[in-house]
């Protein structure tokens, strides 16, 4: 297995996660709406600056920056916890892999597990973790099952924005020690 690694989302990166977001086997589960570097730049810059409670990174496998994933507490983004209602302090995630010659082998399950490893269940010391995919996303849910995760319910989400508006397909990991 390649080396997986993870660095945090900078403003230089911004074009290149335009690029992997116009990609159709991307926009089709990772709607951003407008996907223009200027609307992503107005969404991320303050995720990159530190004013939005979301952690992002850029997924480097073997040395190459791969695709984009995320982090952060749940709770921290009150409606949207009213709506998911899991255990106070779970840590949602989101991921994509934006490089098409490293989709379909296998990566999605190898980066989850390392970012689940270094960051949520390592840095961030939480002990449940969420992803939640779109319930017709049945090659995400596979990679994510792989990695550990079980469904817990299917919830619908009503959002500001709405590419996020739909049905979610909850499912939970626990860190090692928590289980």
């Amino acid at each position: 297995m390649p080396p997986i690694q993870f660095r945090p989302l900078a403003l230089t990166d911004l074009p290149v996660i335009t690029t992997w977001l116009n990609d159709p086997d991307v926009a089709a589960w990772y709607g951003e709406g407008d996907p223009t570097l200027e609307h992503l730049t107005e969404k991320y810059a303050p995720l990159i600056d530190g004013r939005e409670p979301t952690d992002g990174y850029i997924i480097r496998i073997d040395d190459r920056d791969a695709g984009y994933i995320q982090c952060y507490v749940i709770d921290r983004h009150p409606d949207y916890a009213r709506q998911i209602q899991v255990e106070p302090g779970a840590v949602g995630i989101d991921l994509f892999i934006g490089e098409a010659d490293f989709r379909n082998r296998g990566f999605g399950s190898q980066v989850l597990r390392a970012f689940l490893d270094s960051i949520v269940f390592g840095e961030m010391a939480a002990t449940t973790a969420i992803i939640a995919p779109e319930p017709a996303n049945t090659r995400a849910i596979r990679s994510y099952e792989k990695a550990g995760f079980t469904w817990i319910k299917t919830v619908h989400i009503d959002d500001p924005e709405p590419q996020n508006t739909g049905e979610e397909y909850v499912m939970v990991q626990r860190a090692p020690s928590s289980t």
